[in-house]
């Protein structure tokens, strides 16, 4: 009886660190649309100003056609820490020249357009 009675004691407190544990990363993904006027080679994310840039988690959709086309569209998967929305993109083009577009708010929208103007860059959510 006592070692059902410590079992359950120690199931309670595995349970209760657990549910204690803040979430500090969320899959996410959107959708987005290339209006650049160049195809996209590579899509690094990052929370907004913070330079700190990264991958494309699961990149299939430029694996299999080794580029987004002008108008071409892509998935872009990343881990979204708890609380964060606002992101800045960076594309890195065919002809190996990027951009960034910054404070792209990815909670309220599930596709993107990143548009380029000459040098402005531009974002368009929905």
């Amino acid at each position: 009886m006592m070692r059902i009675i410590m079992a359950l004691g120690a199931l309670t407190l595995a349970a209760q660190a657990l549910t204690a544990v803040p979430a500090l990363a969320e899959d996410w993904d959107f959708v987005l649309i290339n209006d650049a006027g160049k195809p996209i080679k590579t899509v690094e994310i990052a929370v907004a100003g913070s330079g700190a840039w990264k991958p494309n988690v699961k990149a299939e959709d430029v694996a299999d056609r080794g580029e987004i086309k002008p108008k071409g569209r892509m998935t872009v998967h990343f881990d979204k820490p708890s609380g964060q929305c606002k992101f800045d993109i960076k594309a890195t083009f065919g002809d190996g020249s990027s951009q960034v577009w910054n404070g792209a708010n990815v909670c309220d929208a599930s596709f993107i357009t990143i548009k380029l103007a000459g040098d402005k860059a531009t974002i368009v959510a929905g």
